[in-house]
This record gives structure tokens, sequence and C-alpha cells, in this order.
């Protein structure tokens, strides 16, 4: 999305919300908002990074060769 469309997508959301006028309404779209941002927060936390996977990839790989070297040792 590019940032003139995403500034529009918000701008249509500040009109849909200037155009309420229920007390009640408003409150629970706000709760909504922070209860989604709560949870997108808690998504970012639990996603690995690229880092992170790649470092398990490594310490699995390096451990699997000293695995086979040991391996190899014994049966020489």
């Amino acid at each position: 999305m590019t940032t003139m469309e995403l500034k529009s997508l918000k701008m249509d959301l500040v009109e849909e919300l200037l155009s309420l006028n229920d007390k009640e309404m408003l409150n629970r779209v706000k709760n909504y908002l922070k209860r989604l941002k709560k949870m997108e927060a808690e998504k970012e936390e639990e996603e690995i990074t690229k880092e992170e996977v790649l470092a398990g990839i490594d310490a699995g790989l390096k451990e699997v060769k000293l695995s086979m070297e040991g391996l190899s040792l014994i049966h020489i």
C-alpha cells in the first residue's frame, strides 16, 4: 500500500468516526482499536526474526556436523 493510499484510508476512517454521535458507540470503537493494537503488538513479539531463524539453523547444522564427526571417529 502506498503512502497516499494509507493516508486516504486514514482520512476515510476519521470521517466515519466524526460522523458518529453516540458516546457508547465511540467508546466501543475506541476499545476495539486498543484491543487490535495490543493484539498486533503481541503478534510482533511472538514472531521470530530472520536472524533468529538463521542462527537456529546454523547451530543445528554445527551440532549435526559435530555428531557426524564423532560417529566417523568411532568407526575408524
